[in-house]
């Protein structure tokens, strides 16, 4: 049931990659097109999103709700789903990053329900 849902996210232009990482960094699921490392992609999402919220956390901001990491050959769109598991999605240059996110929010309950 998961996999469908990530490959929901290839279909908007410029997406490579939608992957559901533990907070382990190991990979749970993941819908690909093209190449992407995503065992290196899932330890670093992990890492990258902890060492945010704890950022967060520590200036007093509240829980992370999104990260956007900006990249020259495009965006990754970092988001946890629950206390146990993120998402990462992957896009280059083409990408619209508004519309990847929305397409996150609406189907983020989604996504929760099928782990």
């Amino acid at each position: 049931m998961l996999k469908p849902l990530l490959e929901e996210f290839l279909k908007v232009e410029g997406v490579s990659a939608a992957v559901v990482v533990g907070r382990d960094g190991f990979v749970i699921e993941s819908a690909v097109s093209g190449k992407v490392d995503i065992e290196a992609l899932g330890a670093m999402a992990s890492t990258g999103l902890g060492t945010s919220e704890a950022m967060g956390n520590t200036l007093g901001k509240g829980e992370l709700s999104q990260m956007l990491v900006e990249l020259e050959k495009g965006p990754i769109i970092l988001s946890p789903l629950s206390a146990d598991e993120l998402i990462a999605i992957v896009a280059d240059t083409t990408s619209n990053v508004g519309r990847i996110r929305y397409e996150l929010k609406k189907n983020k309950e989604r996504i929760v329900a099928a782990l």
